[in-house]
């Protein structure tokens, strides 16, 4: 379902997550080959497209003003949710460039020329462009083609290829595999096929025309007719344009949508396609968006009001104090934020979004609202969301300030996998730590002498191994235990909360929290049952 009071729209700047995961039964009868590299792993192709993104950011300009991109991502987000298992966050940039082109990189990075996203007919197309680039992602294509020891030379190579977008030379800026033209690892003509395939299933699920990309790669081939030795990478590297059109025309037969698209979406991408025509004339990568505040000493005054409220414990009185304001005086973001402040600190995370948004829709200027928007996504369980948020902060911030290293930290975590495995055990700590799989139920018996929680740290987490603390924290909230992680080797870590005559467990449902530098890294639950009591013995 949508969340239509958070939505990241042409009005509001953003929505919250449509309704993930997939729509099974689209008739597709299509079987991908095998997606499984062992060669590779997950964090491995992440790190990768990370240092691979830094590089292209330093060549080219990216356009990150929220309209323009806040767009593009719900796009891309709403068609990635229809992908499960999802182990990538997935980025979509805007390059400035003349080409038609669009491509991908490892881990996520989908990336669209300006003049791509200025020439779409409609959102269906659109969709079809960014469908097949989540393909190549998805179906590790990039890891499937190059050996591992390719791996380190692959990001440094991509500066060539930056070098060549941001001068928009036809031969080697990059669409779609264009770039992989100047990496040298240009993809099979089956791996194209598959991403044709693939992304034609995933745009069906999201409720859009998978045969729409059809008209886009005919706009192309009539755009560059009678020039061939321009025709773009994104249709040369492919199957033959005539081709791969009737290749999908044949696959759109059999894939029925199961639900309709998104209104709004459709709706608003003339106006982003404005918005982009403007930044382009204009020569900007985002324009100055924000009201001025209010000056009505009646509204600081129960601003004033409403933070002593809330200072009382009353965030409820707080918030219905600022409610009745809000309504009366619309055009000052600094109510909306107060607002979303206090919802956050009441746990209403999907509420405090909403919030955060209203006012990155009065000034989008404000590096501290997008992080704060950031962490609310992230409570709320819309990691997507939330980087999206924390690298519009980055943006609003210089390098050396305590909030872009904030930000890219939180962007980290989203990022890589900070617990490949993990388990509770009744044992002790040594034996515990050697199990391979996870026991069914996280849930013990006071009757037992201790319970023990074992980790295997992910790759790009090891680094912290020795500097990992454990809460265990009862069912009221309280702290029972904090106590530095018992490392076991390189990657393993461990925490043991003992029962004793001392001490008496609190039965029900306990939290473990592994923290670093009193941040929260990752949270478990384990069910805890009273100690039964013993039956009487008959005399």
């Amino acid at each position: 379902m949508i969340e239509t009071a958070t939505r990241w729209s042409i009005a509001a700047f953003a929505t919250l997550a449509l309704a993930a995961g997939c729509s099974h039964g689209d008739g597709s009868g299509f079987t991908p080959i095998d997606l499984v590299v062992p060669n590779f792993s997950d964090d491995d192709l992440r790190q990768l497209g990370m240092d691979a993104d830094r590089e292209i950011q330093k060549q080219v300009e990216i356009i990150y003003d929220p309209i323009v991109s806040g767009y593009l991502n719900e796009l891309g987000q709403e068609l990635a949710s229809q992908i499960e298992p999802q182990p990538f966050i997935y980025r979509f940039r805007v390059i400035k460039a003349r080409n038609l082109n669009a491509f991908a990189l490892p881990g996520g990075y989908i990336y669209i020329h300006s003049e791509t996203l200025m020439r779409v007919g409609s959102v269906d197309e659109l969709a079809g462009v960014l469908g097949h680039e989540i393909a190549h992602v998805q179906a590790r294509h990039f890891s499937r083609r190059e050996a591992k020891t390719a791996l380190p030379g692959l990001a440094a190579r991509v500066i060539g290829m930056g070098a060549a977008v941001a001068a928009n030379e036809p031969g080697l800026a990059a669409v779609g595999e264009g770039v992989n033209i100047s990496l040298k690892i240009g993809f099979t003509r089956e791996y194209e096929a598959e991403a044709d395939q693939l992304g034609a299933i995933w745009v069906t699920r999201a409720g859009y025309d998978s045969v729409a990309l059809t008209h886009f790669l005919d706009k192309i081939i009539r755009t560059t007719d009678g020039f061939p030795d321009i025709l773009p990478p994104y249709l040369a590297t492919h199957p033959f344009p005539e081709d791969r059109i009737h290749a999908i025309e044949a696959a759109a037969e059999t894939l029925h949508p199961k639900r309709v698209p998104d209104p709004e979406l459709t709706a608003a991408l003339p106006l982003v396609q404005a918005r982009l025509a403007l930044l382009l004339k204009t020569g900007r990568a985002s324009l100055s968006q924000g009201v001025a505040q209010s000056s009505d000493p009646r509204i600081e005054a129960v601003m004033r009001q409403a933070e002593e409220i809330a200072e009382r414990g009353d965030r409820d009185g707080a918030l219905l104090l600022l409610g009745r304001i809000d309504g009366l005086e619309q055009a000052d973001p600094r109510i909306p934020y107060q607002i979303g402040a206090l919802l956050y600190e009441s746990g209403r995370y999907d509420e405090a979004a909403a919030s955060y948004l209203r006012a990155i829709q009065l000034d989008a200027s404000r590096a501290l609202v997008f992080f704060k928007l950031g962490l609310a996504f992230k409570e709320a369980g819309q990691p997507h969301r939330a980087v999206y948020a924390f690298e519009q902060a980055a943006l609003r911030t210089s390098e050396a300030s305590k909030l872009r290293t904030r930000s890219e930290w939180e962007i980290f975590k989203l990022t890589f996998t900070p617990i490949e495995a993990s388990g509770f055990a009744d044992g002790s700590l040594s034996d515990a730590i050697t199990v391979s799989a996870e026991p069914a139920e996280a849930e013990f018996s006071m009757s037992v002498p201790q319970i023990v929680w074992w980790a295997r740290l992910g790759s790009r987490f090891r680094q912290y191994a020795g500097r990992f603390e454990v809460r265990w924290i009862e069912p009221s909230g309280e702290i029972s235990q904090e106590k530095s992680a018992k490392r076991h080797g390189a990657d393993l870590i461990g925490s043991v909360l003992h029962f004793d005559d001392e001490r008496v467990a609190v039965a029900g449902r306990w939290t473990l929290e592994l923290v670093l530098n009193d941040d929260v890294i990752d949270r478990q639950a384990v069910v805890i049952r009273p100690q039964p009591s013993r039956a009487l013995q008959p005399l």
